[in-house]
This record gives C-alpha cells, sequence and structure tokens, in this order.
C-alpha cells in the first residue's frame, strides 16, 4: 500500500470529513513526527501496536559471486519494526 491508499482508508476512518489531499498532509506530518522521534531516542513504541527502531549493521567483507574480487560493505543503518503480540495475534484469527 502507498501513501495515497493508506490516505483513502484514513480518509474512511476519519470522524471529520476531509479531502484525500488533507489526508496525505496529515500522514505526511505523521511520519515525520515518527521519524524525528527515531533520530532522537532510536526506539518508538506504540503500545499495542508495537515497536520502531533504529539498528545498525556492522561493516563487513563480502567475496563478488563473480569475480571472488573482495569488496567491503560499509556500516548502515535501517530500521525494523517489531509488531505486538497483541497485533500478530488479531492477524492471526
Amino acid at each position: 500500500m502507498n501513501k495515497r491508499g493508506l490516505a483513502k482508508v484514513y480518509q474512511k476512518m476519519s470522524k471529520n470529513e476531509i479531502d484525500i489531499t488533507q489526508a496525505i498532509k496529515e500522514i505526511g506530518i505523521f511520519l515525520e513526527t515518527v521519524e524525528e522521534a527515531l533520530i532522537l531516542s532510536g526506539k518508538v513504541k506504540f503500545v499495542g501496536k508495537g515497536t520502531f527502531e533504529i539498528l545498525e549493521r556492522k561493516p563487513r567483507i563480502i567475496a563478488n559471486p563473480v569475480t571472488k574480487e573482495l569488496m567491503k560493505i560499509y556500516p548502515k543503518k535501517s530500521i525494523k519494526f517489531t509488531p505486538s503480540k497483541k497485533l500478530t495475534k488479531e492477524k492471526a484469527d
């Protein structure tokens, strides 16, 4: 699902009548807020929904499968979402 699809779902669930552009703006504001919180603390937890956290991958050396040349993979950060047990249980039912 892309941002526009999410905005359509948000628009249907909203108690107030809002148009699709306003829904996209509100989703953008929420995503920016989560991004800033991740930068500041490294972890954002939504009780009953799940946790976003930043993982740091360590640098490593790998071999190119074709040329067998050794290459260095630089460290990088990635974001991981872990759903809560409550959310995964609802999905299974």
